[in-house]
């Protein structure tokens, strides 16, 4: 068997999109041969056995106007079509294009996200709205709507034309289904995973008082996570230091005892020096590979409902789950103080991981799933 997958990044140190890629990479990689196609961030370990492809969209004026009538690519530069795949996973909607192959090739679409939902938030980051014309209020008023809607059009037509559908939860898959139930046979669950030997159980720190949100500040949501840090739990709790992990570090949350790191080469040495993590979600869609990647370390955790969304967790079980402020913040303090809580949470979250979102759980799900596709494109 042999797959192709076309990505804008695969590295699994690179946020929660490289994560899932690199996850389902070598999944694949267990039964197929597989060729990686990759657009934009080429960095990153490598699966063995693995060939990799760097093919570079152009990025141009033009480009982002053309955005203008679906927000999605619709232009790319001609591929080589010889030595096709028996099959092509596409990992995001924006890279469709570059499954130019034909129909006697199938095609697995890899939903992230349910994208409709999170361009409500993450719109006015997009190139061109992010230029002098883009962000003038009577543009903004007149172009966003209709770009949401045409992007939920282009997303819902993949959704339809592709073989399979992947989302990363029951909740995603509902809310596809919610719009186009004809697609009920083909929207699959293959969860976000980690790789458990790359990230093994950490020992409690004993004494430290640092508390770990890790996200890309340039997503909304996670910037108003960040805000949420700085403006409610930060100034209630003085001797605690708060760091805020990631790409595209936020504006405006300075606080004595918040630290912006930015993005950080080694998240594990961060890791083994926090005793509690974070994730203060209000919005958003998928699931969070951030809990996982803390699950993984031992980490314990409190997080909103909406931070959870997706995952199979019990809150007092696996972590704590708190969506109003003031109860948030008593959480956070609470296991500051208790270092056995702290272990109890920490061996469940890295139980639940190993048993469910190790990467390697799901193997012979992809196997079969793939063999199907295959069979019936040739049928």
């Amino acid at each position: 068997m042999h797959v192709e997958i076309i990505t804008s990044n695969a590295d699994p140190d690179h946020g929660g999109f490289g994560t899932r890629v690199h996850g389902i990479i070598s999944m694949f990689s267990e039964f197929s041969d597989v060729r990686v196609v990759l657009t934009d961030w080429f960095g990153g370990p490598r699966v063995p056995r693995v060939r990799y492809e760097l093919v570079p969209r152009r990025n141009t004026l033009r480009t982002r106007l053309q955005r203008l009538q679906s927000y999605y690519g619709v232009r790319f530069e001609e591929r080589d079509r010889r030595d096709p795949p028996d099959l092509v996973v596409v990992e995001s909607p924006d890279l469709l294009g570059l499954h130019q192959y034909g129909p006697r090739v199938p095609m697995i679409f890899d939903e992230h996200n349910i994208y409709w939902n999170l361009l409500q938030y993450d719109l006015v980051n997009s190139p061109f709205f992010r230029t002098w014309l883009g962000r003038r209020r009577a543009i903004r008023r007149r172009l966003v709507p209709r770009v949401l809607e045409r992007a939920k059009r282009f997303e819902i037509e993949a959704i339809r034309k592709s073989s399979r559908t992947l989302v990363t939860s029951e909740t995603d898959r509902e809310s596809i289904l919610a719009e186009c139930p004809d697609a009920e046979w083909k929207v699959r669950v293959l969860p976000n995973c980690v790789d458990a030997q790359r990230i093994p159980p950490l020992p409690d720190p004993a004494g430290s008082r640092h508390v770990l949100f890790v996200g890309d500040f340039g997503y909304g949501p996670n910037r108003e996570a960040a805000e949420f840090v700085s403006r409610n739990l930060a100034p209630n709790l003085p001797d605690a230091r708060f760091l805020l992990v990631g790409a595209n570090p936020p504006a405006g949350v300075d606080r004595a005892n918040v630290v912006v790191t930015g993005r950080v080469e080694d998240l594990m040495g961060i890791l083994r020096d926090s005793a509690v993590c974070i994730a203060p979600l209000a919005h958003g869609s998928g699931t969070r590979i951030k809990i996982l990647t803390y699950f993984a370390a031992a980490r314990p955790v409190v997080a909103t409902t909406k931070a959870c969304e997706g995952l199979p967790v019990v809150d007092g079980r696996h972590l704590l789950i708190r969506d109003e402020p003031g109860e948030f913040r008593a959480a956070v303090q609470g296991l500051l103080e208790n270092s056995s809580e702290r272990r109890r949470l920490g061996m469940a979250g890295r139980e639940l991981v190993e048993s469910e979102f190790d990467w390697r759980v799901h193997v012979s799900k992809l196997r079969d799933l793939a063999t199907e596709v295959i069979a019936g494109s040739r049928s």
